[in-house]
C-alpha cells in the first residue's frame, strides 16, 4: 500500500525556522512515527483535523522514531518524504503519522539555542484507521510538507 499525503507543518517547526532564519540554530526532518490516534473515534473511517499547535503526534506512539527512508522532490522547493513500514515491521491500527525533526546546529548568536540532538513534532499528518497484519506490506507514506 501506498499512500500519498499532505502533512501539516506544526507551530512549533515554523517557531524553529524563523529561528533558524534569525539565528543560524537549524534542523533536519530525519525520522517518521505512527499511532492510532488521527481518527474520529466513533466513526474510524474519518480522520481528525490535524492540529497546527500539536507538540506530540495523537495518542501514543506505536512505531518509530524510524528512519525516513528516503526524499523525493516534488520541485525544487518541495521535498516529499518517504516513510515506509515494511512486512511485519508492525501490526495493529495507524491512522496518524508524524515527521520528526532533529537539531543539528547550534547558531553561536542563539539567544535560547537548541542543543544538537533534540527532536520535535515537525508535521502531522492524520486519516482515517488502516489496520496492519504481518502479511502487509510494505506500507509507504509519501508525506509532503504543507504550510
Amino acid at each position: 500500500m501506498s499512500f500519498a499525503a499532505k502533512a501539516l507543518i506544526t507551530t512549533l517547526a515554523k517557531q524553529y525556522t524563523a529561528r533558524m532564519w534569525a539565528y543560524g540554530s537549524s534542523f533536519q526532518v530525519k525520522y517518521f512515527v505512527v499511532s492510532a490516534g488521527g481518527h474520529d473515534p466513533l466513526d474510524p473511517t474519518t480522520a481528525l483535523a490535524a492540529d497546527a499547535s500539536a507538540t506530540s503526534i495523537p495518542g501514543t506512539v506505536l512505531f518509530g522514531p524510524e528512519p525516513i527512508d528516503s526524499i523525493e522532490w516534488t520541485s525544487i522547493t518541495c521535498p516529499t518524504f518517504v516513510c515506509t513500514i515494511d512486512q511485519g515491521e508492525y501490526t495493529g491500527e495507524l491512522s496518524s503519522v508524524g515527521l520528526i525533526a532533529e537539531f543539528v546546529y547550534a547558531g553561536a548568536s542563539d539567544p535560547s539555542p537548541p542543543t544538537p540532538g533534540d527532536q520535535f513534532l515537525y508535521a502531522l499528518y492524520n486519516r482515517p484507521r488502516v489496520s496492519l497484519t504481518s502479511t502487509d506490506g510494505p506500507t509507504t507514506f509519501n508525506l509532503m510538507p504543507f504550510m
